[in-house]
């Protein structure tokens, strides 16, 4: 099993995985990922919003924003600092909680889609985190850490210009935010001993780098897909648009057309009815019916605005090429016994022809890629025998590139693997019982030449390959 820290180690090396292939990032991760983002980490749609809110609202423990010529000061209270600069990021706002404020509830207008924020909480006992929710929208919980590397640059959290949540909350309109300081595991309030505190910085509006390799939003391009803030570019990596849909604000359902090309095909939904679920069973899902045949079903989530960067199911052709392909998306709930959804529910729907691919041992690894809005080629790949539990190549001098890694089923058991670029680990995958590593990806700066190194860690392979792919710039 992968510990807390394994999994916040994997959530830092995976900020520049594949825009396009989060369905193919190593399966065992991706579940406690996911679980430990919803759970553990920073929300990464508002949790920069929530800490805004508290610092524009509640006078008595807000300091003023600077003026933009003047560095900003640390904040302290009551033995408390709040810094002047995390980073290159400068403190806006400031709010220390007094001790004992479990909840908190109050009115804020955000004046700006760029954000970064860094915030804390200590309760004596279990596991506690600060949950957060604007007009009823989740976003996330915040663990509590009061070690030496609290206020560090990866303790924060941006609410970045394409997010999502800005849709249902835009710049300029009043929101309703509540934070709360709850036990972990059982969400009860802290008690008495518990205390929050908040900083909400200005930070650069491009997206963040890793390993300093470059990153953008990705431009809208000639032929995409545009309605109401949300976007389906015509080509994402080798994959083309065949046709979208987004409903109009509150309506469940969208449908629209196509004609089959007998490529296979990615679905990419845009969903926003679980904003308001804490990530445990959500009440929502995506029903996606394609052509003939029985439907498809997906997690109703939608992390940004350019709808169609996150990947999504890839399926066969339902028809040969040249016939009609109708589609029709639903909202559903996922129990019977739940009413209504909520009024401003924002669904859509992308189909992508799927680009060319090279199968490995049953694992397709695409021609072309897109990694943090740029677009990447296949130029090696190189494979060994699962048994022999390592696999090495050397990265490319003097040029951004990506690192596709992991590997077909090795067997029986549960499989740790590890990608190490020069002396340091990048990368981390987990294949559960009678499981695949999947296909991993970690971005790269231009840098002179390493050794990059794929190892399984625990396990003992019997079967299977392993895989090390390099991209470079298209």
């Amino acid at each position: 099993m992968m510990n807390l820290q394994d999994l916040r180690d994997e959530l830092a090396t995976r900020a520049t995985s594949a825009d396009q292939h989060s369905g193919d990032l190593l399966p065992g991760v991706q579940q406690k990922i996911r679980r430990t983002k919803q759970r553990r980490a920073f929300g990464a749609l508002g949790m920069v919003a929530v800490l805004a809110a508290v610092a524009a609202t509640l006078v008595p423990t807000m300091r003023p924003t600077p003026p933009a010529d003047n560095p900003p000061e640390d904040y302290t209270r009551d033995g408390l600092t709040v810094p002047g600069t995390v980073g290159s990021d400068k403190l806006l706002k400031a709010w220390i909680g007094d001790r004992g404020q479990s909840s908190l509830s109050f009115a804020w207008t955000p004046t700006t889609d760029s954000l970064t924020v860094h915030a804390n909480c200590e309760a004596a006992g279990a596991l506690y985190a600060i949950r957060f929710r604007i007009n009823g929208w989740y976003l996330g919980d915040a663990s509590c850490d009061t070690g030496p590397d609290a206020w560090a640059m990866g303790s924060g959290v941006t609410l970045a210009p394409d997010s999502a949540f800005w849709l249902a909350s835009p710049v300029g309109k009043p929101a309703q935010v509540s934070a709360d300081l709850i036990e972990l595991e059982s969400g009860r309030p802290a008690g008495k001993d518990g205390r929050m505190w908040f900083g909400i910085y200005s930070t650069s509006p491009n997206p963040p780098s890793s390993n300093s390799a470059p990153a953008r939003y990705a431009p809208v391009d000639a032929g995409a897909y545009q309605k109401d803030g949300v976007v389906y570019r015509k080509t994402i990596g080798g994959d083309t648009l065949a046709a979208a849909g987004v409903a109009d604000p509150g309506r469940p359902e969208v449908r629209f057309s196509f004609t089959a090309t007998g490529a296979k095909l990615s679905l990419r939904p845009f969903c926003t009815a679980n904003a308001g679920s804490d990530g445990d069973n959500p009440p929502y899902t995506v029903e996606m019916r394609i052509g003939p045949g029985q439907p498809f079903k997906a997690t109703c989530e939608a992390s940004s605005t350019d709808a169609g960067k996150d990947g999504g199911l890839t399926i066969a052709s339902p028809v040969p090429a040249g016939q009609r392909v109708d589609v029709v998306a639903k909202i559903l709930p996922t129990s019977p016994h739940l009413i209504g959804m909520p009024s401003d529910v924002r669904l859509g729907l992308g189909v992508y022809f799927q680009g060319p691919q090279r199968v490995v041992d049953g694992m397709e690894l695409p021609e072309q890629t897109e990694v943090a809005g740029y677009r990447y080629r296949l130029a090696e790949v190189k494979t060994a025998p699962g048994p022999d539990r390592r696999l090495a190549t050397d990265t490319p001098a003097d040029r951004p590139y990506v690192v596709a890694y992991g590997g077909s089923r090795l067997g029986t058991g549960e499989f740790r693997a590890s990608l190490t670029v020069g002396t340091t680990e990048t990368g981390v995958g987990v294949a559960p019982d009678a499981g695949g590593l999947g296909i991993g990806w970690d971005a790269h700066g231009a840098a002179p030449s390493e050794r990059a190194t794929l190892t399984v860690a625990e396990g003992k392979p019997t079967t299977g390959t392993l895989i090390l792919a390099i991209y470079l710039p298209d």
